[in-house]
């Protein structure tokens, strides 16, 4: 298949010529203002466009770029803390740091992209390969890390970028360097693969990222980082069985997709398989023995992964690395507004004074100026039995975050159902999209001392749902309750003592337990 990698244009006489003496280059480096990430980028970029826009000897380039790339991965690190914590939609101020990072990374895309070229277009190029597989591993990284600032901030990954990406691979399939040992300092074995790194991009996009929250983005990005070798990326042959089987068409500009998914008939010239079998397993391995209460040792995953629950991450990526999810309720379109309250205490409150009137004007969902707790209102784009997609009204001030709990009413029902916010996702207009699931038809306003605390917490108590076989259920902000305790519940003026005995479901905001009269 022809290989067209998108690079800018070449000035044939540049004002300024691009430094590649290392010394000068050192020195450059130890100027830059690591205190002030924004303005360090903004140095580096500068630095990077001067040689991306003129012709510079192989050698020259990629010896600069193999310099300037460990403070560009520093400069990286503090700038993600200022963007991947944030709500949705993203401040302009989160939004700075979240292109300036996106900039860096494009920027060293070019240079390795110009260095692959220069090195394919040599006309003696023996004993290439080490070399090849370096530069592609490299050029492919920078253009994983922009899809990953992508995921970060829930805006879906430009089709260019996946065209990209499957060319570089392409490229060393040609070269025989796709297996070839490339060493990565930013690892924990302290080596990578074109193959490695090209797969931690596709299983990354294959863990629905949308559906996590920005935090666990991070976290599976590192997870995937340390164990991406364990998949395997082949030529079409047999398949015995399709679980855990995706099809990646190199000569387009589409993500990987579930094999039994696919409706074309693939094309053994440029369609590969990316198998996550052996990734399975070796996450149901990590899954064991972190229920066993042992964190692993190889390095995949954080020091304290028991105690921040890693065990629900692994859990959500055998769902994405194993059958297909399938869709349990068909979609119809509606356009209709709904009143949304998002989180536990915004949502307690209005529950609670749900008899009061309220504004029903675009506003903050949470505390307003005159510190009344108020709605935003959303515009419904679909619905199912299952739940909503609904779309942010660009005057309203919501803010939100995946996992976050929600009570939504409309015009016609004098009650809030209570749901979960399960994606999201910035289009091209910068409109934000949501999905909600329905978890009850109603809920109540309580409040909770947990295990003999001295402080009294905001809850939302759901009721049994018999027809579902759905037991009574309490919601709760994370970490106040755990399986087994002791919970004084106050409701309508009255005192009950339950105890916790199953946790129904964790997300980044809330936890719900199931309990039992004491």
């Amino acid at each position: 298949m022809p290989i067209s990698l998108k690079l800018p244009n070449l000035d044939n006489n540049p004002i300024l010529l691009a430094e590649t003496r290392a010394h000068k280059i050192n020195e450059f480096i130890q100027n830059l203002p690591f205190g002030d990430p924004i303005r360090a980028a903004t140095d580096l970029i500068e630095e990077l466009q001067i040689i991306n826009s003129q012709k510079v000897a192989f050698t020259n380039r990629l010896n600069a770029l193999e310099l300037y790339r460990p403070s560009a991965i520093q400069i990286y690190q503090d700038l993600i803390p200022h963007f991947s914590s944030a709500s949705l939609p993203i401040s302009k101020n989160e939004q700075a740091f979240a292109d300036a990072a996106e900039q860096l990374w494009q920027e060293f895309a070019f240079g390795y992209k110009f260095a692959l070229v220069d090195l394919q277009n040599k006309i003696l190029n023996l004993g290439s390969s080490k070399t090849t597989a370096l530069v592609i591993q490299r050029a492919i990284h920078a253009c994983k890390e922009m899809m990953l600032i992508h995921h970060l901030t829930y805006a879906s990954a430009p089709v260019s970028l996946w065209g990209e990406l499957h060319q570089l691979y392409y490229c060393a399939l040609q070269q025989s360097a796709e297996k070839l040992p490339v060493t990565e300092h930013y690892t924990s074995v302290n080596a990578s693969s074109v193959n490695t790194i090209y797969a931690q991009a596709l299983l990354l996009n294959l863990a629905n990222p949308q559906h996590l929250a920005n935090q666990d983005i991070l976290k599976v990005d590192a997870y995937l980082g340390n164990v991406a070798h364990q998949v395997e990326l082949r030529p079409l042959g047999l398949i015995e069985n399709p679980t855990g089987v995706f099809l990646v068409p190199l000569d387009s500009t589409k993500p990987p997709t579930a094999f039994v998914k696919n409706k074309d008939i693939p094309d053994g010239s440029t369609d590969i398989l990316l198998v996550t079998v052996n990734l399975a397993r070796q996450i149901h391995q990590h899954i064991k023995l972190l229920q066993e209460g042992v964190v692993p040792n190889d390095g995949s995953m954080p020091k304290n992964a028991i105690e921040s629950h890693f065990e629900d991450l692994l859990a959500h990526l055998i769902k994405q690395f194993g059958k297909t999810p399938q869709r349990l309720f068909s979609r119809s379109k509606k356009s209709d507004g709904v009143e949304l309250s998002i989180g536990i205490n915004t949502t307690h409150h209005l529950i609670r004074d749900v008899g009061t009137q309220f504004n029903a004007q675009q506003g903050i969902s949470g505390l307003n100026t005159n510190g009344v707790y108020r709605p935003s209102r959303w515009q419904i784009l679909n619905v199912s039995a299952g739940g909503y997609a609904l779309r942010k009204f660009n005057s309203s001030m919501a803010t939100a975050h995946i996992g976050d709990v929600v009570a939504m009413k409309d015009n016609n029902t004098k009650t809030w159902e209570l749901a979960v916010l399960r994606w999201a996702n910035v289009n091209e207009l910068k409109q934000l999209d949501v999905g909600l699931q329905l978890i009850s038809p109603s809920a109540s306003a309580v409040s909770i001392r947990a295990d003999d605390n001295a402080l009294e917490s905001e809850a939302l108590l759901l009721p049994e749902l018999s027809a579902l076989k759905q037991p009574a259920s309490i919601i709760t902000a994370v970490g106040l309750c755990k399986i087994g305790s002791t919970v004084e519940l106050h409701y309508n003026n009255s005192v009950s003592k339950v105890r916790t005995t199953k946790l129904v479901e964790r997300t980044a905001s809330f936890e719900r337990f199931q309990f039992s009269l004491i």
